[in-house]
C-alpha cells in the first residue's frame, strides 16, 4: 500500500494490480487518522495523542470508543481499496496504532530517506547526492496535507516541511553548481526560495549560477530583489557573504571565470547598467557618513572608491 500526503491524500494499492488510487477513507476523521499515522510511519501513535489531534485538544468523554470505531471504518475502506494489504497496513499496538513500514510506503518518508542519503554523499560525491535530492524533490507533487486546510496539526506539519523542502532544494542547487549544471542550479535555487523566501544561501547559489552562465545582469537583479525583501520584511541587510558575492560580481565582469561566457546583447547591457546604478544608490545610501553626489557618473565613481575599500 502506498500513502501519498503531497497534494490530496490518496492511497494506492502497491501490488501492481492496477487499481486506481482512492481518497475514500470512510469520512473526514478516518482520513485524518491515516494522515496522522502516516506522518509517523513506523512509530506508534497513542490513542490519547490521536484523540488530542483529531478533536483539537478537546476530545469527547467517549472518545476511546469513537476513535476505535473510526479505525474500524478506516480499515474496511482500505481493505476495499487495497485488499488484505490495506487492512494490514495499520497495526494495533498497546494503547495505539502504527503504520507498518514494511507493508506501507509513504511519500513523505521516501522524501526524507532520499534527502538523508544525499547528505551522506554531500562531501565527496556531488553527482550521487544531486541525483538523490532530485528524486526526493520529484515526489513533492503538491502541498503537504493539502486535504487538511484547517486542522492546526496539519498547518504545523506543512510549515515544518517547507523548511525541509527549502533546505533540500538549496543543497541540490549547490551540488548542481559544483557540477557546472548552471540551469539546474538556478531552477533548484528558485524552488528553495519559493519554499522559504528568506533562504539566503539559495539566493547566493542562484546569483552564482546566473553569473557563471553569463547572465550577470540577472545575478545582480537577484541581489536587488533579496536586499529589498530583507530590508522591507526584516529591516536587515544581506549577510556579508552575500554582499561579498555581489561585490565579486561587480568586480569580475561578465562571468565568474575569466574569459567564460560574455553577454553580447545591447539590450541586456543597458538593463545591467540600469540595475547597477539602482543598486549603487541603494547600497551607498546605507553607508554611514557618505553623501551621494547628484550626478550618476559621480555616483559610480563614489561607488568605485567604496568597493576598493573592501
Amino acid at each position: 500500500m502506498e500513502i501519498r500526503l503531497f497534494g490530496a491524500t490518496t492511497v494506492r494499492c502497491g501490488c501492481g494490480c492496477g487499481r486506481p488510487p482512492t481518497d475514500a477513507f470512510g469520512g473526514p476523521k478516518p482520513q485524518q487518522i491515516v494522515e496522522i499515522l502516516a506522518l509517523s510511519a513506523g512509530t506508534p501513535v497513542s490513542k490519547e495523542k490521536l484523540a488530542d489531534l483529531l478533536w483539537e485538544g478537546r476530545p469527547p468523554r467517549s472518545y476511546l470508543g469513537t476513535l476505535e470505531s473510526y479505525v474500524c471504518v478506516l480499515r474496511r475502506s482500505l481493505a476495499r481499496s487495497c485488499g488484505d494489504g490495506g487492512a494490514a497496513g495499520i497495526m494495533t499496538v498497546p494503547n495505539g496504532y502504527v503504520v507498518v513500514p514494511g507493508v506501507v510506503k509513504v511519500d513523505l518518508m521516501q522524501f526524507r530517506a532520499l534527502v538523508s542519503a544525499a547528505v551522506v554523499n554531500t562531501a565527496h560525491d556531488h553527482a550521487t547526492a544531486l541525483s538523490a535530492l532530485e528524486a526526493a524533490l520529484s515526489l513533492v507533487k503538491g502541498e503537504l496535507l493539502a486535504s487538511e486546510s484547517l486542522a492546526s496539526w496539519a498547518l504545523g506539519e506543512r510549515e515544518e516541511f517547507r523548511d525541509e523542502l527549502a533546505q533540500a532544494a538549496s543543497l541540490a542547487a549547490e551540488h548542481a553548481l559544483a557540477l557546472e549544471r548552471f540551469g539546474a542550479a538556478v531552477r533548484l535555487a528558485t524552488t528553495a526560495v519559493r519554499a522559504d523566501q528568506f533562504a539566503e544561501d539559495a539566493w547566493r547559489t542562484m546569483m552564482a549560477a546566473l553569473w557563471a552562465s553569463g547572465r550577470r545582469s540577472q545575478a545582480l537583479h537577484r541581489f536587488s530583489q533579496l536586499r529589498d525583501l530583507l530590508v522591507d520584511e526584516l529591516g536587515a541587510e544581506p549577510s556579508r557573504e552575500t554582499t561579498d558575492l555581489y561585490l565579486a560580481i561587480l568586480r569580475g565582469g561578465a562571468s565568474r571565470e575569466a574569459g567564460a561566457h560574455r553577454e553580447r546583447d545591447d539590450a541586456a547591457g543597458a538593463e545591467e547598467v540600469r540595475i547597477l546604478v539602482g543598486l549603487l544608490h541603494q547600497i551607498l545610501t546605507s553607508v554611514p557618513g557618505l553623501e551621494l553626489p547628484p550626478r550618476e557618473d559621480e555616483v559610480v565613481r563614489a561607488a568605485h572608491r567604496w568597493v576598493d575599500v573592501f
